[in-house]
């Protein structure tokens, strides 16, 4: 068979499958996009982002832990690990003091999903990255104290010299690749999602801005419940890789990612879990 007829009917199939899957009741409709907040990630000041998202006087802690590295030659790709050991954390909000947007993202860890995200980030200049993780109606917050950048990352990402592309030739969203290994009742798994998440700061040959294109909303489910839904705002890296940890999985279990960009572009792919 033709690889690009073997590929259409592929995606025809996946497509089916999600409809089918809605229809039967297994999926709501509601559980494929998350909410986004608009205010928050518009808001160009720290504390107006944070008392917007509710979490305006967090509580230093150190079990809310922020791993970055002190120096990023490249802004564009900051890679970044946060955790929260705080018991029934219900979610982890990300951000960077000095972005032209500082509310990078927020996870919802509530329903059987790890306190834990690992993620790339874009820092546009030297700064503070904190996390603010919220737990029985209270907000605790952790600082990972300066992250210096060679080169800032907000003005378009540096890492290669084409720019990703969220569709194929045909028009058709690329496959989300996922990795999915399970380390006891735990599973680890990656996302990479081929995007180029414009944040409409970067200019094209003829110095006009190219218009913003970003992954808003992710939502990540295992055996067809709903376990993680995140928000993305523009300072998430190109091609966003996410890393998290779904509690009670075991080997076969299937986990089911979609996506759903500012453009209305969507995409759904699963795999099953794997022996680590």
């Amino acid at each position: 068979m033709n690889p690009q007829r073997r590929d259409a009917l592929d995606r025809v199939g996946k497509t089916v499958a999600v409809a089918a899957a809605i229809a039967a009741g297994m999926i709501r409709p509601s559980d494929l996009y998350a909410a986004w907040n608009q205010r928050a990630f518009d808001a160009k000041k720290l504390n107006e982002a944070m008392d917007t998202l509710g979490v305006g006087q967090p509580v230093q802690s150190g079990d809310v832990v922020v791993t970055a590295p002190d120096i990023a030659e490249n802004g564009a790709l900051v890679p970044l690990e946060i955790v929260s050991n705080i018991p029934g954390t219900e979610s982890l909000a990300v951000f960077v003091d000095r972005n032209p947007w500082p509310f990078i993202a927020r996870f919802d860890v509530s329903r059987g999903a790890a306190a834990f995200v690992a993620l790339r980030v874009r820092v546009g200049e030297s700064s503070p990255v904190r996390v603010v993780a919220q737990a029985g109606g209270k907000s605790y917050v952790g600082v990972h104290e300066k992250v210096q950048v060679t080169v800032g990352g907000c003005a378009g990402d540096t890492s290669s010299a084409a720019p990703a592309q969220a569709a194929d030739a045909g028009g058709a969203p690329k496959p989300i690749r996922i990795r999915a290994t399970v380390a006891g009742d735990v599973a680890n798994v990656r996302v990479l999602i081929s995007h180029p998440m414009e944040n409409g700061l970067r200019k094209d040959a003829a110095g006009k801005p190219v218009p913003e294109h970003f992954v808003q909303n992710v939502v990540v489910q295992l055996n067809g419940q709903t376990v993680l839904e995140g928000e993305l705002g523009r300072s998430v890296s190109v091609n966003p890789l996410i890393g998290f940890k779904l509690k009670g999985a075991k080997t076969g279990d299937k986990v089911t990612v979609r996506w759903q960009d500012n453009k209305g572009m969507s995409r759904t792919d699963e795999a099953v879990v794997g022996a680590s």
